[in-house]
């Protein structure tokens, strides 16, 4: 389930004049803290990597929402010319399937996708049909992990790879971070948004472990960071709530 919501204008007011600033580099500059890394680092688990979940521990999570050349496996049960090892959703984000013709996939999720095959399915040719939708590989999975953890880079990452995932493929936080101080910035559909968690609370069960998209960029922060900093953590409760900035 994707928690998005959208700013009044108290948080607009506090964070636009500020997010240039930060996405500069504002947020990175924490004491000691490395530099990003310029190259992709494989997501191997690293030592410890047992110790955080890469799904939530209170099993909810995000849906992956499909995007323009990813490759899906469909199925319909007791028909195997409607069955698919791949199923390469194109540039336009959509693909032709039997029967039904051309299904919009870009921007949806899996769920959402079975649903559409389904009704239309069943509207005409088949009873009751059993249809699974699944995705078997994605393109371009970047996460930017930066400010007070072990190593910051820039990650590959697999389909619902969650926060605490994003965690130890950057070997954790450092000592002297603010768990109660991560930020995940996104863009969707042209909108940029940020949320706040808060590690301990996530690895409890007591938030939700957002799954990661592409190309988001979290940043885990310490005391003393810059004026800019602080004022987006206030105009950013710690809710898990993705608000538009």
């Amino acid at each position: 389930m994707e928690f998005q919501m959208h700013s009044d204008c108290r948080v607009n007011c506090y964070v636009k004049p500020m997010i240039a600033a930060i996405l500069l580099g504002a947020v990175s500059a924490c004491s000691g803290t490395p530099d990003i890394a310029t190259g992709v680092i494989a997501p191997t688990a690293p030592a410890g990597a047992e110790n955080y979940n890469f799904r939530s521990p209170t099993g909810v999570a995000q849906s992956y929402f499909v995007r323009a050349k990813d490759i899906l496996t469909i199925s319909v049960v007791g028909e195997p010319s409607l069955t698919f090892e791949q199923m390469r959703v194109d540039e336009d984000g959509g693909f032709m399937f039997p029967m039904i013709g051309r299904v919009q996939a870009s921007e949806q999720t899996v769920e959402a996708i079975t649903r559409d095959i389904t009704t239309r399915l069943s509207a005409r040719y088949i009873r009751r049909p059993m249809v699974t939708v699944n995705v078997a590989s994605t393109v371009s999975n970047i996460v930017t992990v930066e400010g007070a953890v072990e190593q910051p880079g820039v990650f590959n990452f697999q389909t619902n790879t969650t926060l605490l995932g994003a965690m130890a493929m950057a070997r954790g936080p450092k000592r002297v971070a603010r768990l109660d101080q991560v930020v995940i910035f996104r863009e969707v559909n042209g909108q940029a948004l940020a949320a706040r968690f808060d590690l301990n609370q996530v690895r409890a069960g007591k938030m939700i472990d957002p799954v990661l998209l592409p190309n988001d960029r979290i940043v885990l922060g310490v005391s003393g960071k810059s004026q800019a900093w602080q004022d987006l953590l206030q105009a950013l409760p710690v809710l898990a709530l993705f608000t538009r900035i």
